[in-house]
């Protein structure tokens, strides 16, 4: 029998299965596939990990204690699958307003202390157009999630520990799995074992872009728009949110806001490759949700990652993980 079924293979389930696996926890991973479900909002997601957020800066959420985790959490996956999905460095921000500046500026000598560097030219100006100039944000990352769940969902195979397969979700399933306990890490989707669970979730798109003659390594946000380089001349940029249409199609009018807003900044010709969407699975509080089942303590839950799941998994998939080790379990190494 196994300890935990997880169910799910985004970023959530994914990095659960993990934190079971630091802890000695037999497991098995149930995941629908890319084939089947290739624009879930983890095989979309952009995979930014930034110190500071929000068109109104403020420090991301918990940054300095989620971080250090994120961190060692990704490195030790890469050394374990052989994979190279996590992109540690600098990130640019284009000031939107001069009292954007302002505020930065001020803030980047208190609360941002270490984070932000305020300059005038942190980008080629051939390239861009910066009339407020913008901040370089250290201790940013981009993690490939795409790549991240296939090294990880191989990694799991190999180990006999990873299952495509759709599972119906009813009051038997512990049963039905062979599991001791369930764990569910399903994104947006509807769990009729957790009724109460109140989404507020946002459809995002994202644009696939060839950009020739740009060599930008960093990403660059300017007032909730983003651009990072996923290879030669090739980028993506978003994103939208849309919380009355949630659905994974991609629309015209999606892909004329992020190319207006890209434009702002932006002074080379773009070709547009790709344009995807996905709902992106936020929680009503906008923070990740992690419970277990007031009347059934072998049903748990992990869901609401939203835009920042990059930064918020290891962290609190470990909080989960450690709930979930039986007490024969081998506590292996702190979760990192």
């Amino acid at each position: 029998m196994t300890d935990v079924a997880v169910l799910g293979g985004g970023l959530a389930g994914t990095t659960l299965a993990w934190q079971l696996h630091a802890r000695g926890v037999r497991f098995r991973l149930y995941d629908r596939g890319e084939v089947a479900h290739p624009h879930s909002a983890s095989r979309v997601a952009a995979g930014l990990l930034t110190p500071v957020t929000g068109q109104r800066p403020a420090l991301s959420w918990r940054f300095d204690e989620l971080a250090p985790v994120a961190w060692a959490f990704y490195a030790r996956v890469e050394a374990l699958t052989g994979a190279k999905f996590f992109h540690p460095g600098p990130m640019v921000r284009l000031f939107h307003t001069p009292e954007e500046r302002v505020l930065m500026t001020e803030r980047a000598a208190t609360r941002f202390a270490g984070h932000v560097e305020v300059t005038d030219e942190p980008l080629d100006p051939a390239a861009f157009a910066m009339p407020h100039g913008g901040a370089v944000m250290q201790h940013a990352a981009r993690l490939d999630v795409p790549e991240y769940l296939r090294a990880s969902h191989a990694f799991f195979a190999r180990h006999d520990a990873y299952e495509q397969a759709e599972v119906a979700v009813t009051t038997d399933i512990a049963a039905t799995l062979g599991a001791k306990r369930v764990a569910f890490c399903q994104g947006y989707a509807l769990n009729p074992l957790f009724p109460g669970v109140k989404f507020d979730a946002s459809k995002g798109e994202i644009l696939a872009l060839r950009i020739p003659g740009l060599t930008e390594d960093r990403t660059v946000n300017r007032h909730g728009q983003w651009l990072t380089r996923v290879g030669p001349e090739a980028y993506r940029a978003g994103s939208t949110y849309d919380r009355a249409a949630l659905d994974d199609t991609p629309t015209p009018a999606g892909r004329a806001r992020i190319l207006e807003a890209l434009t702002r900044s932006l002074r080379l010709p773009v070709e547009v490759t790709d344009h995807v969407a996905a709902v992106r699975p936020i929680i009503d509080d906008s923070r990740p949700l992690v419970m277990t089942h007031p009347d059934n303590p072998a049903w748990s839950y992990f869901n609401g990652l939203g835009s920042k799941g990059a930064l918020t998994a290891p962290f609190f998939a470990a909080m989960l993980a450690g709930h979930l080790a039986p007490p024969q379990a081998n506590p292996g190494e702190r979760p990192t």
